[in-house]
């Protein structure tokens, strides 16, 4: 017998979308203004200056912790015994929150001591920044003697206002030189602007004699 057909039965077919996987990389997904500041010579990048990495960085830690770290790791080079370190703070050479740490060997005596910071024109540098982290969070020696005194720290340094002298002729500095940056960076852009507006100008004025002309040509004709 010849087959049959039937109707108003279709086979339903599953059309699949279409997809694709983009991968965007970080440099893609940076605003062209992001691009600008990081090419200016004032960009502070904030990954290269407290990365790990990075020589210049503050960490507060406990001095018993310290304490088991040289233990661990050190022997004393003069008489070559291991756990044999005690790491002690001098009170009495504190400069605000710069400390004079020392570790001092129980056997024979031989001691080594240093600042836990770098020091600085100013004073050292962890109060400096210090103080400005203060000034810019908007409180004062007050509130910074409360945080030292809840985070059993250091005190602030006695004089914590001199320190705003160096900060502000700092800050002076760095906006006058972006200032400069910003007009220089104005200047060349309004040049750009005018010469390619005068030959924008130039253009059209061309195309306006090109019009007369054959307008002046269309009427001749008539």
């Amino acid at each position: 017998m010849p087959q049959t057909k039937k109707f108003g039965h279709q086979k339903r077919r599953l059309i699949r979308k279409k997809t694709s996987v983009c991968v965007v990389s970080e440099k893609c997904d940076v605003s062209s203004s992001k691009k600008k500041i990081e090419k200016s010579k004032g960009y502070f990048d904030y990954e290269d200056n407290f990365s790990a990495e990075s020589q210049i960085r503050f960490v507060i830690i406990d001095l018993n912790m310290l304490n088991d770290i040289f233990n661990n790791i050190a022997k004393c080079r003069y008489c070559d015994r291991s756990f044999c370190f005690d790491v002690t703070e001098n009170k009495s050479s504190r400069k605000g929150l710069a400390s004079s740490i020392s570790a001092t060997c129980k056997y024979c005596g031989s001691s080594h001591g240093s600042m836990t910071s770098n020091s600085v024109p100013a004073g050292y540098e962890v109060n400096l920044r210090f103080v400005y982290g203060m000034r810019c969070i908007g409180i004062g020696k007050s509130a910074a003697q409360t945080f030292c005194a809840l985070m059993n720290l250091p005190p602030p340094p006695a004089k914590f206002e001199r320190l705003y002298t160096p900060i502000f002729n700092a800050l002076e500095t760095a906006s006058s030189r972006s200032m400069i940056i910003l007009v220089n960076q104005r200047k060349r852009r309004n040049q750009v602007h005018a010469a390619v507006n005068w030959k924008v100008v130039k253009a059209l004025r061309l195309k306006q004699d090109h019009d007369l002309s054959c307008l002046n040509l269309y009427y001749k004709g008539l």
